[in-house]
């Protein structure tokens, strides 16, 4: 990771598989721009404990990462997270990408500190769901010692916004954010 600038605010995305994610994500680009902020996207992962099966791979000469592929796989998502929510990020805007071991509560916690914003995605839940105990943003807005900033999912009714009807074809258009193909979960 790189020395850190004092003056240059930072904004710690959490990204994960949640379209929650996503929405975060665009609303952390925004603010990026606004305040001249350096974004750190980060996707945590559960590290794979060494097994029987791997212990003849972890006593060879040449010791290997047992969590290369999932490290490559956060990286991969971040990059689709990207396409997702702006397509491309803008070029006026630093972007440290990260992917780390852990439990995502603890690990997001201890990386955004101090002036840092925290930007996190919550998932369009019912009542009950969404106050059920083990939430990830829920967890980060009681640890944190930084601003913790929860960006709803909206509601599927809410997604698609009718524009004017395009007076030469007479069909209406309708609005979605950025997407390529949807990606498997």
């Amino acid at each position: 990771m790189q020395a850190r600038d004092s003056d240059v605010p930072r904004l710690v995305v959490g990204i994960s598989r949640s379209p929650a994610s996503w929405w975060a994500l665009t609303w952390a680009i925004g603010e990026a721009r606004r305040r001249g902020a350096r974004l750190v996207l980060v996707h945590i992962f559960r590290p794979r404990g060494v097994s029987l099966r791997d212990m003849d791979d972890f006593f060879t000469p040449e010791l290997r990462d047992p969590n290369a592929d999932r490290r490559g796989a956060g990286f991969e998502l971040i990059r689709r997270a990207i396409a997702q929510a702006a397509g491309q990020l803008p070029r006026d805007v630093a972007v440290e990408r990260t992917v780390l071991p852990g439990r995502p509560a603890a690990e997001l916690t201890q990386l955004a500190h101090g002036g840092d914003v925290l930007v996190l995605g919550s998932r369009h839940r019912g009542w009950l769901r969404r106050h059920a105990p083990g939430s990830v943003s829920r967890a980060c807005a009681r640890r944190a010692d930084c601003l913790v900033v929860i960006v709803p999912e909206p509601s599927p009714s809410a997604l698609a916004a009718a524009l004017p009807a395009d007076t030469v074809s007479g069909h209406r258009r309708h609005w979605l954010p950025h997407r390529e193909q949807r990606m498997a979960s």
